[in-house]
């Protein structure tokens, strides 16, 4: 939930990076709460590297749960 208030507070669309932020963006994005655009892993020498993804849009169902569950 904090994402998507994060999320609620800027221009979109909006850039997401970093492995535990787009993980939780998955999350919204299955529920049902945000249209975004997550691109696959990158295989690299290291192992993985995740590219950002991009939301473009936060549902009228992940408003509702802006407005039903407010930060404090």
């Amino acid at each position: 939930m904090y994402l998507l208030h994060r999320l609620a507070a800027e221009d979109l669309p909006v850039a997401v990076a970093g492995g535990a932020e787009i993980d939780a963006l998955r999350v919204l994005s299955l529920a049902g709460h945000v249209k975004a655009t997550i691109p696959k892993p990158m295989r690299t020498l290291d192992g993985y590297a995740q590219p950002p993804a991009l939301v473009n849009e936060i549902t009228s169902l992940g408003r509702t749960m802006l407005r039903r569950f407010p930060m404090r």
